[in-house]
């Protein structure tokens, strides 16, 4: 009998907190303060989650502090126990309006409507079907465009050696290195632009289109001056929370005003995006990388896979991702077998935004490489362990302006000492998008 008194004095004492929970968070809702609501109902979602009135709150609030994903799983948690509260359908409208699936949104708009609601709420709905409208016009043909400059220093911008001489090991013949395969330091600037478009043909499938332009200009070495243009095109499809891309890609890289490398190939990129907020892909490119006559003996085919994970946590307002990928270049002429190799890396990021205005990316990237043949001069197969870290900043000043701050460090471990360097690169830069 006692232990029937405690559990039920332990079911009340639990009921009574959901309640008082549920007050604050109502009376959060209802005084305007939708940030501390959300913060609230984070707090308790793992205990009251499946509760209609809290998920309604909950839901609301994280839309109207900026979390509309959060916000339609919460909704439509109240739709699934309460299937005829149109309040949360009329909100759960408003969370897909606000992330572009407009036509979810008119559906539940529709059903809204069909309930007939008091004038006040019909009209409001009206005049969000107005907007659906037009934007459903806007997305089904979308067109940006941006422009930037950056300004910096590059402690080692061809990744060369600091060695003055390296020794043969068949012959014992020290080779002495002449300056340009040592490492140089040197201050640049950049200019690079892009333009996107993409067509709808349907509600879930469409094409698309880029190009981009990078010239990187170094001060005092010229010799190393590169321009890359590249040029993106294929089929993208997305319904139920996955995605399909089918990219055909193509590069053209000069050195020194020179022609040095061309890439033409074709990406097959899968994603994938949970309920719980994590983003799931696999990707994969086959290319032809060609170069110029003189390093014609450079020339492979590439086949790449890899596969990665993100998870975004809206009450930190972080973003964390992994991703591994591993490669393969098969070379083209005989004589070049030694520039066939393997790799195999990992890369992890780490994304913060501690207001809407501001963003920092931290990235770091491990990677293992294997050449295929004996290098003809060292007598060794090439193995590399190469490494790097880079923390960005980006402001954006006002909706059209970005300004940016970042910094790089890398490091190539190699058993031929000549391919072993460290760099080390910061830069400022302001971008405008059209």
């Amino acid at each position: 009998m006692r232990l029937g008194i405690i559990g039920i004095l332990l079911i009340a004492g639990s009921i009574s907190q959901s309640v008082v929970a549920a007050e604050s968070l109502k009376a959060l809702v209802d005084s305007g303060r939708y940030q501390a609501a959300y913060e609230l109902a984070m707090s308790q979602e793992l205990e009251q989650a499946g509760e209609p009135q809290f998920d309604f709150l909950f839901g609301l609030s994280a839309l109207e502090a900026g979390h509309p994903q959060l916000a339609v799983f919460a909704l439509e948690r109240v739709l699934v126990a309460v299937p005829q509260d149109h309040r949360a359908r009329l909100e759960l409208g408003r969370a897909y309006f606000v992330l572009g699936d407009y036509e979810k949104s008119r559906e539940l708009f529709d059903k809204v409507l069909a309930a007939k609601p008091p004038q006040r709420v019909k009209d409001n709905v009206q005049l969000f079907m107005k907007e659906l409208e037009q934007r459903s016009k806007l997305r089904d043909r979308q067109f940006s465009a941006n422009a930037g400059l950056k300004f910096g220093h590059d402690s080692n911008i061809n990744s060369a050696t600091t060695l003055y001489s390296t020794t043969l090991p068949d012959s014992g013949l020290t080779l002495e290195l002449p300056e340009t395969s040592r490492e140089l330091s040197d201050s640049f600037f950049e200019v690079d632009a892009a333009a996107n478009y993409m067509q709808l043909l349907r509600k879930d499938m469409g094409y698309f289109l880029s190009a981009s332009f990078n010239q990187h200009q170094n001060i005092n070495h010229d010799g190393f001056d590169t321009s890359l243009l590249g040029l993106n095109g294929g089929y993208v499809y997305q319904a139920g929370g996955h995605s399909i891309r089918v990219p055909l890609q193509y590069q053209y890289l000069r050195v020194d005003s020179d022609f040095y490398r061309s890439s033409a190939g074709l990406g097959l990129e899968w994603g994938m995006s949970t309920q719980a907020g994590y983003q799931y892909m696999l990707f994969s490119q086959w290319a032809q990388q060609r170069h110029a006559d003189a390093e014609s003996l450079r020339d492979v085919d590439l086949g790449l896979f890899g596969l990665g994970v993100s998870r975004g946590l809206p009450a930190t307002n972080l973003v964390f991702s992994l991703s591994a990928y591993s490669a393969r270049e098969k070379p083209k002429q005989a004589a070049g077998e030694h520039f066939g190799r393997g790799y195999s890396g990992l890369r992890l990021g780490l994304g913060w935004s501690p207001r809407p205005e501001h963003q920092l990316q931290l990235s770091m990237t491990q990677q293992q490489v294997e050449h295929d043949a004996i290098h003809p001069l060292f007598a060794v197969i090439r193995d590399d362990d190469y490494a790097q870290v880079s923390l960005d900043w980006q402001w954006r000043y006002k909706p059209q302006w970005r300004f940016s701050f970042g910094a790089s460090y890398s490091q190539n471990d190699s058993n031929i000492d000549i391919y072993t360097y460290k760099r080390s690169m910061q830069y400022l830069g302001c971008a405008y998008d059209f």
